[in-house]
């Protein structure tokens, strides 16, 4: 396949990935193009997640990234990362925060949910569970 990951969104708060200096992660930008990520030496790459998205009342949106294959003159290099998946408590409601609420973006998820739930949720939706 073309890619090492295929498109996703990270399902929890924030995850932050260390490491990553060979490129290969790419984001996919508003206007449906991707974006690579080249990020300098001893950089931290930081990734909004659906449980942000969803606190945040989409003011803060879930990155949709892949993870490419090198190419061919890259192919012999490695690509390591460490990701550090942020989640919160399992009994955490996820309640959109009263400050990301307008009367332009009004509440999207009226009915809090934990965050166990949610997380098991999105875990069937994407066929993992």
């Amino acid at each position: 396949s073309a890619w090492w990951a295929a498109a996703h969104q990270d399902i929890n708060l924030i995850t932050l990935l260390l490491g990553a200096d060979e490129g290969g992660l790419q984001l996919l930008r508003r206007d449906g193009a991707w974006l690579e990520v080249n990020p300098p030496p001893g950089c931290v790459t930081c990734n909004i997640g659906d449980m942000l998205q969803r606190l945040s009342n989409h003011q803060l949106p879930s990155t949709t990234h892949r993870v490419v294959n090198p190419q061919a003159e890259r192919a012999h290099l490695p690509r390591y990362s460490m990701p550090f998946f942020l989640h919160p408590n399992p009994d955490f409601m996820i309640e959109t925060l009263a400050t990301c609420i307008t009367e332009d973006n009004p509440n999207r998820y009226p009915e809090p949910i934990s965050s166990d739930a949610y997380l098991q949720e999105r875990l069937k939706e994407i066929k993992l569970k």
